[in-house]
Parts: structure tokens; C-alpha cells; sequence
């Protein structure tokens, strides 16, 4: 049997969000109540995939989009859950579209809805409004990483709803933006990676080294250094050598032991050597 489809208009969608109906209605959604749906209910979701939408919305305006299961939902918080994309290739279309509707999704299951795409940090952090969101799961990754003791995240399985909690319930968020301000500038001059600098600009800031650590920062940037192997510039020179050669694969690992030491020794006034820009598998980092 054939499911009957309702065309919605605003207040009929209002009302099944705030009434939400038992199972789920088949209905037809135009580009107006798209984009009404859009600017009113999608407070909380990851970033749009534009490739996604401009393929969606060449589906609508061939006609070749079908009523196939796929389900809008709807949160009990009111919220779009899931189905941004297809509202946006709706809109961008012009071309309205029958699709199945939920309402009354519990909001705290949002991290387990649309498999078909596993939502990563990046995109947990999004819902939760946070500002650079992608760098900032990288960055909390990282920072995991160094308060246990290790130099990367790899082999490491930090869940969402892991990086939620700890972003949530221990990460100073003011700090956390600074210190992704500072990595993304670190990486613009020097390509050096952004969770890595971000987190050890974190960690040492916590440990009392802030002042420290923005001086280290900005001579880093500016590859600062006069004397014989003075350290930023020796590890910037070093590194520079291992970018060229294809045999070498540079890690998390690798460049977090490396600025621990560079850092040791910036601080200390002294000259690097030829070990500190030499790495093993089971090196630790020096400690702040």
C-alpha cells in the first residue's frame, strides 16, 4: 500500500515537532519549507558537505530521486537530527521532495544517526557549536594523548562521546581557541601539524609555562636563532631535509620529541645536537 504523503507548510511542521506522531509520516517538502526548516531547526549539526549537495540536488532537478526509506529526523529538543544535506539540495535545486519524516528523536543519540557517514570528532564538536571545530578535535585528540603519556593519538581510540566529555568537562575552552590560534599560525609559516603544536601549547600553558610558551611560539614562526645550532632554527632546517626524502614518513611521534627537545633547549640557552633531531619509536617526550 501506497503511503499517503502530506505536503507540509510551516505550521504543520511546527506542529508535528512539538506533537511528534507515533513511527513516521511520509512528506513532501518544498524549497520554502526547506529552507524555513534549515534557518530555524539546524542549530547543532556537522558541517555541510557541499559535494553532497550539489550531487542531491542534480538527482531532484533530473527527477531521479525516489522515496527509498531514508528518513528526516527530528530531536525532541525541537532540532534537525538528520537530513541537512538534503534539505540544502532542496533549496538549491528548487525542487521539492518526498521523503519519510521522524519526530521526537532523543537529542543525546545524535552521535549514532546517519552511519552510512560515522561522524568523527570534528563533526561532534560542530553540534556542540564549538569554533574551529576540526582543528579542535585534533588538538583534544593530542592533548588525550600527552596526559597519558604518549606522543600520538594512533593505536589510541578516543570515542566521541570520549571527546565530547573531556571537551565539555575538563577543556579550558579560551585556552584551547589560543592555542589553536597559535598552532594554525605556527603551521602556515612552518606546515607543522596543528594538533600536535596546538596540544603541546595547551599542555605546557596548564603546567604554568604560558609566557614561556608564546615567546618559544613566536621566535618559532619567525625561525629565531644566531648561534651555532640554535635550536628553532636546527630542528626547522632538519625537518625541512626530511620533507625532501621519500624514504622518510614523518609522525605525531616524530614531531612532538622533536619540539619537546627544541623547547628544553630554547629554554635552557643551549645549542641542539645531532640526538635531539634523531627519533626512535620509544622515545618519550622531554617533560615541560
Amino acid at each position: 500500500m501506497t503511503p499517503q504523503t502530506q505536503t507540509l507548510n510551516e505550521i504543520q511542521l511546527n506542529s508535528l515537532i512539538a506533537m511528534p506522531p507515533e513511527g513516521g509520516v511520509v512528506v513532501r517538502i518544498t524549497p520554502t519549507l526547506a529552507q524555513y526548516a534549515l534557518d530555524s531547526t539546524n542549530k547543532k549539526n556537522r558541517p555541510i558537505s557541499q559535494g553532497k549537495v550539489v550531487s542531491y540536488s542534480r538527482d531532484m532537478q533530473s527527477n531521479n530521486w525516489s522515496l527509498t526509506g531514508e528518513t528526516i529526523k527530528f530531536g525532541d529538543d525541537g532540532l534537525l537530527k538528520d537530513g541537512q544535506h538534503r534539505l540544502e539540495a532542496c533549496v538549491r535545486a528548487n525542487t521539492s521532495f518526498e521523503t519519510h519524516a521522524v519526530f521526537g528523536i532523543d537529542a543525546e543519540t545524535f552521535q549514532h544517526i546517519d552511519i552510512g557517514k560515522m561522524r568523527g570528532g570534528a563533526d561532534t564538536l560542530a553540534m556542540l557549536n564549538v569554533p574551529n571545530c576540526r582543528n579542535a578535535a585534533a588538538v583534544i585528540k593530542q592533548v588525550i594523548a600527552y596526559e597519558s603519556g604518549l606522543t600520538q593519538t594512533k593505536n589510541y581510540h578516543i570515542s566521541n562521546d570520549w571527546l565530547k566529555r573531556k571537551y565539555l568537562d575538563e577543556i579550558d575552552h579560551d585556552l584551547l581557541q589560543e592555542s589553536i590560534s597559535v598552532a594554525k599560525k605556527v603551521y602556515d609559516v612552518t606546515k607543522w601539524p596543528t594538533g600536535v603544536t596546538g596540544a603541546f601549547f595547551y599542555v605546557g600553558s596548564q603546567k604554568g609555562q604560558h609566557k614561556q610558551l608564546v615567546s618559544f611560539f613566536e621566535d618559532f614562526c619567525k625561525g629565531i636563532g644566531h648561534r651555532a645550532r640554535a635550536p628553532i632554527p636546527y630542528l626547522l632546517e632538519h625537518i625541512n631535509k626530511l620533507r625532501t626524502d621519500r624514504t622518510q614518513v614523518l609522525r605525531a611521534h616524530d614531531y612532538g620529541v622533536m619540539l619537546s627537545r627544541t623547547y628544553r633547549n630554547y629554554k635552557a640557552g643551549k645549542s641542539s645536537t645531532k640526538a635531539d633531531v634523531l627519533v626512535h619509536l620509544d622515545d618519550k617526550m622531554v617533560a615541560f
